[in-house]
């Protein structure tokens, strides 16, 4: 296999868990969660926030409809878009890879998820730095976190689940988490892993945002209780 096509490879078993984890796995970020300190200074005194998708690509949009907001929005064929689906949950995906999303973000992954029963638009996830773009410095990605979690912070969200700068068990930093007046939440975290003692290569460092429209209801293809 060649490095380029191991390359992919990595990047794409990494994409299917990252899907994994914002769609099954987002009751681990549970607003009665002890750990997770709430920001009183966001809440009262700014315009509410409206969390309706990703730029022209809006949450209940179908697939069609979508990679024409693609197009729109970062000028690129419809070729170059991905079409990505999930083994166990069954959603399918579309993927594009872009430069520069941010300025200092260097390459960035931006994944549109679709429900399992709906065939709509829930979901859209942004990845910065590894594995995405193997050249950005850490510094880089966490410039990049600071620099979206400010934009956050203008914007006011429901109390319930607010969460600023908190560190989660797996010693990731949960910059931000809120939900508009509708219940649609934004979601912006840095993986932080601990450093090797026996490598003293940077840090594989990853920032992920999701914007995600029912965060307690994901549309994924799950058992029923009585199936086995």
């Amino acid at each position: 296999m060649t490095t380029n096509r191991m390359t992919k490879a990595v990047l794409k078993l990494f994409l299917l868990g990252t899907l994994a984890i914002f769609t099954s796995g987002i009751n681990m970020f549970s607003s009665k969660s002890g750990e997770l300190a709430t920001d009183k200074s966001i809440k009262n005194t700014k315009p509410w926030a409206n969390i309706d998708g990703f730029r022209s690509a809006k949450f209940g949009m179908q697939m069609d409809e979508v990679k024409n907001a693609i197009v729109r929005d970062f000028n690129i064929f419809k070729r170059k878009i991905d079409v990505i689906t999930h083994p166990t949950e069954r959603t399918q995906s579309l993927g594009i890879t872009i430069d520069k999303l941010i300025p200092i973000s260097g390459k960035t992954r931006v994944v549109y998820v679709f429900g399992y029963k709906s065939k709509q638009l829930m979901q859209v996830n942004i990845l910065i730095g590894h594995p995405v773009d193997t050249n950005i410095a850490p510094q880089q990605v966490v410039d990049s976190g600071n620099l979206l979690g400010n934009h956050f912070f203008k914007k006011r969200y429901q109390e319930d689940g607010l969460v600023a700068h908190a560190r989660l068990n797996d010693g990731s930093v949960l910059i931000f988490r809120g939900k508009d007046q509708k219940g649609r939440m934004a979601l912006l975290r840095l993986s932080n892993p601990q450093p090797n003692e026996g490598n003293k290569e940077d840090p594989k460092i990853t920032l992920s945002l999701s914007y995600i429209e029912k965060p307690e209801q994901p549309d994924a293809f799950q058992l029923k209780e009585d199936d086995f």
